[in-house]
């Protein structure tokens, strides 16, 4: 980036080389992340290591070449201010101008650029774009579009990745044989709505700094072509002047949160902040996947869709002798929308098995309704197979405030600190379900709190898991002895005072009143401090 933006007059304090540039990147991540090959690479981790400015600056890698555009975005409008604030310092020493109502840069071939590289001459040059992208459905104001670079700042903000994965359509130069390079770069903290989609596509998807190659197929031809994605690892330790002038670590280190401060400040993708479900664990609640119990109920839960999708879930439930308490485990899940209602019926009987012995099919309420033209409901249609079956149907429990209950009765089932284990589990073959149960984020102020955030629209399968609980007889709450035990998660071991707390407010505030009055059984541990033996 360097060689494209060196100018003689411009004092660089970031800049490591020796050299004098407007501007240059000033860590080992950022160089990595500024020479990356692949074609998508996302920069994330801690807060502080320069995310934001050095997206905004790779996209002027081309702005010598008049054919080439960029895009850089945000969550809001609001968000952006900053951004245009950065832009300014330094756009306009490489011959920019602003124009505010549009929020777009240009860089004329004629401007009397300071940067050497720039030609010239009559005809209109690059252009860059700082937009923002709030609502999924916003991303359709970009149809049409034409940009060689896309950047996305806080990828996370966006619960979703439809805004994300539809911008892939617009990744092209504008002007066909200019010999422009197109590509995409990301960058973000952990938490917020996206955290767990933004993980699986990045961090889960290969080791940090691996190119690692992607294959897409055209479902008409067959054919297979591949692309290349990358994680490059953001950490604060890199940004010397950040760490060595000024109180930034100290201020990510008070916030009350230990999952925050993870995060923000050591780039700790394995946090479930702000998620409805924080309780979830891989390897508590999700298990490895086997062939269904005979000698357990078995039961199908249907949330209904055609054009928005429908989802199926299969569950098998113990009696509850050995310990006192049935278990349930979600063991295999469809996904699927535009089908008709018979059809969708055929494809559930045709996934089950004869063993299963399904006792009951429970459909969404939605799916009774009288259709306007008077025609039999979605469900009615489905009813001749399932009777052919054997199997039951009922419509699912629905009414007002239902579903905050439903999602008071999940954290119920999902308590880990049974002595038997939580009450629902999934196997992995439910990947659907456990990405929606582990992503969804919660309401927060001046929302309820108690709802998932509504922006949040993939809650199909979220829907289709709170059916089958709101059906079931009502569990016991957890023993005293159990709220109190000791969680071995890692925000205990971190930070025990902090996490004791928090836990103790929300079993006080869930209606416990056993908390107060509990005799432990087992002794007490004690946190370990500085200066006391180990």
């Amino acid at each position: 980036m360097s060689e494209v933006l060196d100018t003689p007059h411009i004092a660089n304090p970031y800049c490591k080389h020796g050299d004098i540039h407007a501007f240059c990147p000033y860590s080992p991540e950022q160089e990595a992340f500024s020479a990356s090959p692949a074609f998508e690479t996302f920069f994330g981790g801690a807060a502080g290591p320069g995310k934001t400015v050095m997206l905004l600056h790779e996209g002027l890698r081309q702005i010598h070449n008049r054919g080439y555009r960029a895009v850089f975005f945000r969550r809001t409008y609001d968000e952006l201010r900053q951004v245009i604030e950065m832009s300014q310092e330094s756009f306009p020493l490489y011959g920019g101008r602003y124009n505010k109502s549009e929020h777009l840069w240009r860089f004329p071939l004629r401007a009397k650029a300071k940067v050497p590289e720039i030609l010239r001459g009559r005809r209109p040059g690059a252009t860059y774009t700082l937009a923002y992208c709030d609502a999924d459905q916003d991303r359709f104001r970009y149809q049409g579009g034409a940009w060689a670079y896309i950047a996305w700042d806080e990828l996370t903000q966006y619960g979703t990745d439809l805004v994300y994965t539809y911008l892939f359509l617009r990744c092209r130069p504008l002007v066909q044989g200019l010999d422009v390079e197109c590509y995409i770069r990301a960058g973000s903290n952990p938490g917020g709505p996206g955290h767990w989609w933004v993980k699986e596509r990045f961090i889960d998807y290969a080791p940090p700094g691996e190119v690692r190659e992607v294959v897409v197929e055209d479902p008409l031809t067959g054919k297979k072509l591949r692309y290349t994605r990358q994680f490059i690892p953001a950490v604060l330790d890199s940004n010397d002047i950040l760490m060595n002038t000024t109180n930034y670590e100290v201020a990510l280190l008070s916030y009350p949160d230990p999952e925050i401060r993870r995060a923000m400040r050591h780039g700790d993708w394995n946090i479930a902040a702000g998620l409805m479900f924080s309780e979830l664990r891989d390897g508590v609640h999700r298990i490895a996947a086997e062939e269904p119990d005979p000698s357990q109920q078995h039961e199908i839960t249907v949330d209904w869709g055609f054009e928005a999708y429908a989802v199926a879930g299969w569950f098998q439930t113990t009696s509850g002798i050995l310990d006192g308490v049935p278990h349930s485990t979600q063991y295999r899940e469809l996904v699927i929308n535009k089908t008709p209602p018979p059809l969708f019926a055929r494809m559930l009987v045709e996934r089950t098995t004869r063993a299963e012995r399904i006792q009951r099919v429970t459909i969404d309420s939605a799916a009774w309704a009288t259709p306007q033209d008077g025609g039999p409901s979605p469900a009615e249609q489905m009813l001749p197979t399932f009777q052919q079956a054997g199997w039951k149907v009922a419509p699912a429990t629905k009414g007002a405030g239902s579903r905050v209950r439903g999602w008071h009765l999940l954290h119920t089932y999902f308590f880990p600190l049974r002595r038997g284990g939580p009450l629902l589990r999934l196997m992995d073959n439910c990947p659907v379900t456990w990405r929606q149960l582990t992503g969804v984020p919660r309401g927060e102020h001046p929302h309820d709190p108690e709802e998932i955030d509504r922006k949040f629209v993939e809650d199909d399968a979220l829907d289709m898991i709170r059916y089958f609980v709101q059906g079931r007889p009502q569990p016991a709450p957890p023993t005293a002895e159990e709220l109190l035990v000791a969680d071995p998660d890692l925000d205990y071991a971190i930070d025990v005072r902090t996490y004791q707390a928090r836990q103790m407010e929300r079993y006080k505030k869930a209606g416990f009143p056993a908390v107060k009055v509990a005799r432990r059984t087992q002794p007490r541990r004690h946190a370990w401090t500085p200066g006391s033996p180990s």
